[in-house]
């Protein structure tokens, strides 16, 4: 698992300072994290694209955000990221728990989106990479390089226990 300090310190020192998103086990010590730590400020939301509606409208008041959502709520996403996030340029973080791999394959409801996840992000021309625990700051780095340069939505995958504990 990555130390979430020091992933949510890197985070503030990009100048991320808020996020949003759909809870996801995969993502529930970050989230605890979140309200522990109140340097980055969560705000929960209902669905995804929802999130991403709340993201950008904190992007329009100078701020960095973040959504954080699983795979299958990417599959909502698809209007808010192409006419909104994407047609007006707003750099956002996507956190993307990559379900219905190997540790979780057994539940049919994540089965499909596991394997079209790549492709969808392909799709909609949302660079991606998989944050794993040897590289993530550099995964980091390169994922926030291009959303600041592109000012668009980029994407890190995140599998079972990278973010919270297994």
């Amino acid at each position: 698992m990555i130390a979430l300090d020091e992933f949510l310190n890197t985070l503030k020192q990009q100048g991320f300072s808020i996020a949003s998103g759909v809870p996801c086990s995969y993502f529930k010590d970050l989230l605890t994290a979140f309200e522990v730590g109140k340097e980055i400020r969560y705000v929960p939301a209902t669905r995804e694209d929802e999130a991403i509606g709340v993201i950008c409208g904190a992007h329009f008041g100078g701020k960095k955000g973040m959504v954080i959502m699983q795979n299958s709520g990417f599959a909502v996403i698809g209007d808010a990221l192409t006419s909104l996030a994407q047609l007006y340029e707003i750099p956002i973080l996507l956190l993307v728990s990559w379900r219905g791999l190997e540790p979780d394959k057994d539940f049919p409801e994540h089965s499909i989106m596991g394997e079209v996840t790549e492709d969808a992000l392909r799709a909609y021309r949302v660079p991606y990479w998989e944050l794993k625990e040897e590289n993530w700051q550099s995964t980091l780095e390169n994922a926030i390089n291009k959303m600041n340069v592109t000012m668009r939505p980029v994407c890190l995958l995140v599998t079972k226990g990278v973010l919270s504990k297994k």
